[in-house]
């Protein structure tokens, strides 16, 4: 079963199938409270996250069993 995610990214409502991605971060906002997520996926494109930041990041952990 194909896993996606569905988040609000800087181009609008966005499904993204797990296996696209290819690697995710999330920086500091320098001046802002905010941390955004950025996710590139296999072919090379680059979405931004803004919100439910902390829940998404856990779902692609598990999804790529990373563990602390």
């Amino acid at each position: 079963m194909t896993n996606w995610i569905r988040e609000m990214t800087d181009i609008g409502m966005t499904r993204i199938i797990t296996d696209a991605s290819c690697e995710y971060q999330s920086i500091d906002d320098v001046g802002g409270d905010s941390k955004p997520l950025l996710i590139y996926t296999s072919d090379n494109t680059l979405l931004e996250i803004n919100e439910n930041i902390d829940e998404l990041v856990c779902v692609l952990d598990s999804t790529f069993e990373f563990h602390n």
